[in-house]
C-alpha cells in the first residue's frame, strides 16, 4: 500500500532528464551519477544475495556498478563465478548476478565480488540452508520505504488511502526496523512487498538497497511484488489517477517492474516472460512460495490479469507438489494484498477468489503480507471460516491457515483504528513499527512439529507486540490432499561449483535498536468482517475526499 517517502511518480523520461541535466546526485551517492569507462577501478554496491529454488546448495549473488565493468565475477568456495550483466532503460547503472549451485547444506562461506581480474568488495559470508529437520528462524515485514528526514513530506500518494506524517508515526522508522531484524540473527528475512517505495525515483531504489546491504550480504531478503513495486506512467502505485498522463517511454517497462526484476536475481519459475514475478525455494523443510497479487486483486487496477492465469496455474502445481512431498512439514505463502485485514484496504475479494480453494486444498500453514499498515493475526482459517481460535495463542489442530499482516514495516496507519478488528481477527496492533519473528521447529520430541511466532516492536527496543504464538502440527499429519499427484522438479541451476571452502566461527553481529518508548499492544475484539468495496459509506466518502487531496498535492508539486 502507500506511506514511503514519496515523491510524486518520476517518470523514466523525466529521470534521464534530471540525471543529464544535473550529472551529478547529492542524494544518490557518492558512485551512481559518475561513469567511468571500462575500469578495473570502477566501484561496487549494493551487495545482495538471494536463495536459490534449494536454499541449500543454490545461491546467487547481485551488486551495482555506475559503469560498465568486463568478466564481473563472484569469487565463493575458492572459485571465481561469471556474473550475468543487465541494464533497465532510463538508468544508468549496470547490475550483476552470479548464480552458483552445488554448494553444500548448512555450510559457511567466504565469497566477494569483483570485476576483470580483481576483488572489489570485502569478504562477506554467506550460510546455505540446512537439510530437512533442522530448526531455524527467520523475519518479516512489508511496506518499508526508506527514512524520511523531513517529517513535512508528504508520505502517502495512494488515491485509496492517502496519508501524510500525522497521520503516522513520526519519525519514519525504516532503518530501525531493518536493524530489529538483523539483531534477531535470522537465516534470512522476507519482505512482502512495498519495498523502496521509490515511485520511479531510482536514486531511492538506490538509497534503499544501500541501507539493506549490510544485512542482506548475509541474511538474505527474499521480496514478493507489492502495488507500490509498479512504476508506470499514469498513476501511482498501480492506482490510476486522473490527469496524469505519460507515454510508454514514462513507465518502467510494460508492467512497471523493470526496477525490481533488473535488481533481484530470484528462483526461476520456468515461465520466461515472468521470471521473478513469482516464485517458490525450500528452505530445510518449509516450502516459500511468493506469489503477485498485483495480477489477481480487484483493488489496483494497473496489472490485473497480465499473467492470464499462468501464475494461479503454477501456484496449483507448486502446492500440489509440496502437498505431496513428505520432506516438506510446512507451507509458507508470501503476498502483499491481504485476503484477511481490518485495515483501510481491507480483505481483497481477488485474492480470496484466486487462492483460498488452493490454500485449503494443499494445507497452507502460514500466509505473511503487507499493504495495510498495522499488524494483525487471525485465527486459523479454512477459506472464511474460523477453524480453531485458541485464548492463549497455542493452535493445534492439523488444518487451517493463518494469515498476518505485516504491513507496519517501516510506518504505520490510522493507528486509531478506523475498522477495529474482523471476525476473522485473534491480535491487532496499530501504533508500532515491527517485525514478525518466526521459528520453525520441525520436531519437537514429542510427536509434533511447531511454528512459534511473534511481533516485536522497532520503536520500544524490540518489545514484543506479542509472542509465544504456536502453530502445532502432528508429525503424522499424513498428506495434505490426498488428490495431489507427482510432478517433475524444475531443472536444478546449470552453473557448478566445483570447489567448497567453509570457513570457521564468525563474530555474531546485533543491531543497535534505540528504545523510543511508545504504546503497547492491543487485541481487537471481534467485530464486523469489512472487505474492500462493500459499499460502506464512511470508506466511499473518505476515498473520494482522499481522490481529491492526491489531485492537489499533485498540483502543487508540478
Amino acid at each position: 500500500m502507500g506511506h514511503g517517502p514519496h515523491r510524486p511518480y518520476v517518470s523514466r523520461r523525466q529521470f534521464v532528464q534530471r540525471t543529464a541535466a544535473v550529472g551529478i546526485a547529492a542524494g544518490a551517492g557518492p558512485f551512481l551519477w559518475q561513469q567511468p569507462g571500462y575500469s578495473a577501478a570502477t566501484p561496487v554496491e549494493q551487495i545482495h544475495g538471494q536463495l536459490g529454488q534449494d536454499a541449500s546448495r543454490e545461491a546467487a549473488f547481485s551488486w551495482m556498478t555506475p559503469g560498465p565493468v568486463r568478466r564481473p565475477f563472484v569469487q565463493i568456495g575458492g572459485e571465481r563465478v561469471r556474473a550475468e550483466t543487465m541494464q533497465y532503460a532510463g538508468y544508468p547503472g549496470y547490475f550483476h548476478h552470479a548464480r552458483v549451485d552445488r554448494l553444500l547444506p548448512d555450510t559457511r562461506y567466504r565469497y566477494a565480488v569483483g570485476h576483470q581480474g580483481e576483488v572489489r568488495s570485502t569478504k562477506a559470508v554467506w550460510r546455505t540452508g540446512p537439510r530437512p529437520g533442522k530448526a531455524f528462524t527467520f523475519t518479516a515485514f512489508g511496506d518499508q520505504g526508506t527514512d524520511v528526514p523531513d517529517p513535512t513530506n508528504i508520505q502517502d500518494f495512494d488515491p485509496l488511502t492517502l496519508q501524510t506524517i500525522t497521520h503516522q508515526q513520526p519519525p519514519f522508522q525504516a532503518s530501525l526496523n531493518r536493524d530489529l531484524a538483523y539483531s534477531m540473527n535470522p537465516a534470512f528475512h522476507v519482505i512482502v512487498g512495498d519495498t523502496s517505495y521509490a515511485n520511479g525515483d531510482q536514486a531511492i531504489w538506490d538509497e534503499w538497497f544501500r541501507g539493506i546491504e549490510k544485512m542482506a550480504r548475509t541474511m538474505p531478503w527474499m521480496p514478493c511484488l507489492g502495488n507500490h513495486e509498479i512504476e508506470a506512467a499514469g498513476g501511482l502505485g498501480g492506482f490510476t489517477i486522473p490527469g496524469l498522463g505519460g507515454g510508454d517511454d514514462d513507465s518502467w517497462g510494460p508492467l512497471g517492474y523493470d526496477s525490481y526484476r533488473t535488481r533481484f536475481a530470484l528462483p526461476e519459475n520456468d515461465d520466461k516472460d515472468w521470471e521473478g514475478n513469482w516464485y517458490r525455494f525450500r528452505y530445510g523443510s518449509v516450502e516459500f512460495i511468493s506469489i503477485d497479487n498485483n495480477d489477481v486483486n480487484t483493488e489496483v487496477t494497473a496489472n490485473i490479469g497480465y499473467s492470464e492465469g499462468r501464475q494461479e496455474r503454477w501456484v496449483k502445481r507448486t502446492l500440489r507438489r509440496a502437498a505431496k512431498d513428505p520432506d516438506v512439514d510446512f507451507i509458507i505463502v508470501l503476498m502483499h494484498q491481504a485476503a484477511f485485514s481490518s485495515g483501510l484496504h481491507g480483505s481483497d475479494p481477488g485474492v480470496r477468489k484466486a487462492w483460498f480453494r488452493l490454500f485449503a486444498k494443499y494445507g497452507v500453514d502460514l500466509v505473511i503480507q503487507g499493504h495495510d499498515h498495522h499488524y494483525e493475526r487471525t485465527h486459523l482459517m479454512e477459506r472464511a471460516k474460523v477453524v480453531e481460535s485458541a485464548e492463549d495463542g497455542h493452535y493445534t489442530s492439523d488444518v487451517g491457515t493463518m494469515y498476518i499482516v505485516s504491513g507496519n514495516g517501516g510506518g504505520v496507519q490510522r493507528g486509531e483504528g478506523l475498522f477495529g478488528g474482523g471476525d476473522f481477527t485473534a491480535s491487532i496492533q496499530a501504533m508500532e513499527v515491527g517485525t514478525v519473528k518466526v521459528e520453525v521447529v520441525p520436531d519437537t520430541g514429542r510427536g509434533t512439529k511447531r511454528l512459534v511466532l511473534g511481533e516485536y516492536s522497532a520503536t520500544r527496543g524490540g518489545a514484543p507486540i506479542e509472542e509465544g504464538i504456536v502453530i502445532e502440527r502432528s508429525l503424522d499429519r499424513g498428506e495434505r490432499s490426498s488428490r495431489a499427484t507427482e510432478e517433475p522438479e524444475a531443472a536444478a541451476s546449470r552453473l557448478v561449483l566445483p570447489s567448497e571452502d567453509p570457513v570457521g566461527p564468525l563474530h555474531e553481529t546485533t543491531g543497535g535498536v534505540a528504545a523510543l518508548g511508545m504504546g503497547a499492544a492491543s487485541t481487537a475484539a471481534p467485530g464486523t468482517t469489512w472487505t474492500r468495496g462493500s459499499g460502506d459509506e464512511e470508506v466511499t466518502e473518505l476515498r473520494e475526499q482522499r481522490r481529491s487531496d492526491v489531485r492537489r498535492v499533485l498540483r502543487d508539486q508540478r
